[in-house]
């Protein structure tokens, strides 16, 4: 067998194996998150209240975990929305964030990206700013595939393959905050991205496969 016939049959014995790993993962059980919703109400200097959300959203995002809050601190006027949006490797169908806030009254005005340090290091977030009542407000999200956060959807995808491929079970989040711009752009950044980074470090026991996988 010469070296150019080796490397096709490499090629192809590969490619059955990937076919055949991916249909296994498509038949696998959906992840019970039975730790999404006790995500904490206080967080540091914060503390949060529902916002209900009608059957018609869970429909449309098409995944039970998800939750809208609205939370407020002592030392700010304004509340900030707190959206984390979970999917298990079984169903990713996250929807854009300028998709979601963008509707009949309201106008998606800037959409791009922002720097913010979370955990210690800087991660670049996606950034919108929409009119919403009359009132401009700004959205910072992310993807989080445990741990890898990204503001791509393709690299979601990925990422989760790459795990299906090493035979382990993955999941993602869609994390969003939101606050009115009442000042200045640059103050409203700041501030989310300060309950941001109080929000970061409680994600992995809430959203994180190792973690929801335990016993």
């Amino acid at each position: 067998m010469n070296r150019r016939t080796l490397r096709h049959l490499i090629v192809i014995l590969l490619t059955l194996a990937t076919a055949g790993i991916v249909a296994a993962a498509k038949k696998a059980e959906p992840i019970k998150n039975n730790r999404f919703m006790s995500f904490p109400m206080v967080i540091g200097e914060w503390t949060g209240t529902e916002i209900p959300m009608g059957a018609y959203v869970y429909r449309g995002i098409e995944t039970p975990y998800l939750f809208l809050r609205e939370y407020r601190s002592a030392g700010r006027r304004d509340p900030v929305s707190l959206s984390i949006v979970w999917f298990d490797d079984t169903n990713i169908a996250f929807h854009t964030p300028e998709a979601c806030l963008g509707g009949v009254s309201n106008e998606v005005k800037e959409s791009g990206l922002a720097q913010v340090r979370l955990g210690g290091q800087d991660h670049t977030v996606g950034k919108v700013i929409v009119n919403l009542g009359g009132m401009d407000q700004m959205a910072l999200y992310f993807f989080d595939v445990d741990g890898h956060v990204t503001t791509s959807q393709s690299d979601i995808r990925l990422t989760v393959l790459m795990k299906k491929l090493r035979l382990k079970r993955s999941s993602a989040s869609f994390v969003r905050v939101m606050a009115p711009i009442t000042t200045t752009e640059e103050k409203a950044l700041h501030e989310l991205a300060a309950f941001l980074q109080a929000v970061y470090p409680i994600l992995p026991e809430y959203t994180y496969t190792d973690r929801i996988l335990q016993k």
